[in-house]
């Protein structure tokens, strides 16, 4: 079995496989709020198999954000979604 394939310790957890995703920031969120488009994206994206998948990166504040609707936690809205 190729070593692609076995499993991996990274740092104290251990991951199925060596397969891993970037960063999966898309423009996908609802006036910053996170929704289900989200979650079935990541979802999805999770059953093809990768052993360790980056995901969204979160904006702690209007200031600074680089697209509009970038996904945020700058209010309670954001952070139950």
């Amino acid at each position: 079995m190729s070593a692609l394939f076995t499993p991996f310790n990274l740092g104290g957890v251990v991951i199925p496989n060596r397969i891993g995703m970037s960063a999966l920031t898309r423009n996908r969120s609802s006036k910053s709020v996170p929704n289900e488009i989200m979650k079935q994206y990541h979802d999805q994206r999770a059953a093809g198999g990768a052993g360790l998948i980056v995901t969204e990166g979160t904006l702690i504040t209007r200031q600074g954000s680089e697209w509009p609707d970038a996904p945020g936690i700058w209010n309670q809205e954001q952070i139950e979604g």
